[in-house]
C-alpha cells in the first residue's frame, strides 16, 4: 500500500487524521507485513478514524463489518439470495429441457450469493481496508466457531487465528465432544524440563503428553470455583469466570488449567476483599462512596472485576494512609 513510512505519514496527515509516530509505523509495519492492526481504547479515540484514514492515504476504500452481540455469518460473509434463485428456478422451469444438475451448480455460484463484508474484502482488485469494529462483542459461537471457519474458508484466518492446530468440534451446549491429548512441550510440566516445539516444525505432528487429570480432579476444582461464589458475591464471582474462561459456569470448562486459574483469580479476589474490609476499619463511613462513584459504580456489589477491586482497595488505603 505505501512506499515508505513517509509517504504513510503524509497521506494521514492530508486526511486530517493527527497520529503520533508510534502508531504511523505502527500502520506501516502492519500494512508492509500483510498482518491486522489490532486497536483497543476508549469511543472517540480515533479508531475507527484511523481506518478511514489509512484508506484515504492509500487511496482505496473502506469495507466495515460491525460486530454486535447476535451477529451472524450471514451477515459477516454473506448468504445465498433465494428469492433471486426461486425466480431463476420458475423461469427455467418454463423450458422444455432443463439441465437441472446444471442449473442445481448456477443456483450454488457466486452470481446468487449476497457477499458481505468480509467476501467482499477479499473480492476487490486492488487492496482495500477491513474494518472489523467492535470484535470484543460477538459471542461465543459466533467468534468460536462459525467466525473462525468462516475466515479460514475465506482466506482471512491465517491473519487472526491459528488453523493448523488441533480443531475441537463441539455439541449443542458449546461442550467439547472430545478432549485432545496435549504435546509434552505445551503443558508447564514439559516446558518446565525444557521441551520446546521444533523450530519450523509442524506442531500438529508431535509426540502426545500421557499426563491426563482425572475427572475426579477436575470435579473437586469446579465444586471449589463453586464454593466461592457467596464469598465473592454474584458479580464478581461470574466477572472472574468471564474474564478468565469467558464462561458462566465453571461446569463449562473441561481445561484443568483454567480451572485452577479461575480458582487462583477467586482466591485473590478474596484476599482483596479482606484488605478492603481492614481499610474501610480506618476511614470515615462514607469513604467508599466517592471511590466508587469515580469508577462509575454505584456499589461494592456492581464491582465485576479483580482489577477494579484492586483499585477500589488501593484508593480506600490511600485515603486511611491520609488520615491516619
Amino acid at each position: 500500500m505505501f512506499s515508505s513510512l513517509r509517504e504513510l505519514e503524509q497521506g494521514l496527515r492530508l486526511s486530517g487524521y493527527i497520529a503520533d509516530p508510534v502508531a504511523v509505523s505502527t500502520a506501516y509495519l502492519a500494512a508492509r507485513l500483510h498482518k491486522p492492526l489490532l486497536l483497543e481504547g476508549p469511543a472517540g479515540s480515533g479508531k475507527t478514524q484511523l481506518a478511514y484514514a489509512v484508506a484515504e492515504a492509500a487511496s482505496t476504500i473502506v469495507e466495515r463489518l460491525q460486530c454486535y452481540q447476535g451477529i451472524s455469518e450471514d451477515k459477516a460473509i454473506g448468504k445465498f439470495d433465494e428469492s433471486l434463485q426461486q425466480l431463476c428456478v420458475d423461469l427455467r422451469a418454463r423450458s422444455a429441457n432443463v439441465e437441472w444438475d446444471a442449473l442445481q451448480v448456477e443456483l450454488h455460484g457466486r452470481r446468487f450469493f449476497s457477499a458481505g463484508p468480509l467476501l467482499r474484502a477479499l473480492e476487490y482488485k486492488n487492496p482495500c481496508v477491513l474494518l472489523i469494529d467492535e470484535l470484543d462483542k460477538v459471542d461465543q459461537a459466533f467468534e468460536a466457531q462459525a467466525f473462525k471457519r468462516a475466515c479460514s474458508c475465506f482466506g482471512l484466518g491465517r491473519y487472526l487465528y491459528y488453523f493448523t492446530g488441533v480443531w475441537v468440534d463441539l455439541d449443542e451446549r458449546k461442550r467439547p465432544k472430545s478432549i485432545p491429548r496435549l504435546f509434552a512441550w505445551a503443558t508447564p510440566q514439559g516446558w518446565r524440563e525444557g521441551q520446546r516445539p521444533r523450530q519450523g516444525a509442524d506442531t500438529t505432528v508431535a509426540n502426545p503428553t500421557s499426563h491426563d487429570v482425572s475427572p475426579q480432579e477436575a470435579d473437586g476444582l469446579i465444586r471449589e470455583i463453586e464454593a466461592m461464589a457467596d464469598a465473592l458475591g454474584k458479580r464478581l464471582y461470574r466477572g472472574v469466570l468471564k474474564t478468565v474462561a469467558r464462561v458462566w459456569n465453571p461446569t463449562e470448562i473441561h481445561d484443568p488449567d483454567i480451572l485452577r486459574r479461575v480458582l487462583n483469580q477467586m482466591h485473590a479476589a478474596e484476599a482483596e476483599l479482606r484488605r478492603l474490609d481492614a481499610a474501610l476499619n480506618k476511614v470515615e463511613p462514607g469513604t467508599l462512596v466517592p471511590i466508587l462513584r469515580s469508577l462509575r459504580l454505584y456499589s461494592l456489589d456492581q464491582v465485576d472485576s479483580l482489577e477494579t477491586l484492586k483499585r477500589v482497595v488501593l484508593e480506600v488505603e490511600r485515603v486511611a494512609e491520609i488520615t491516619r
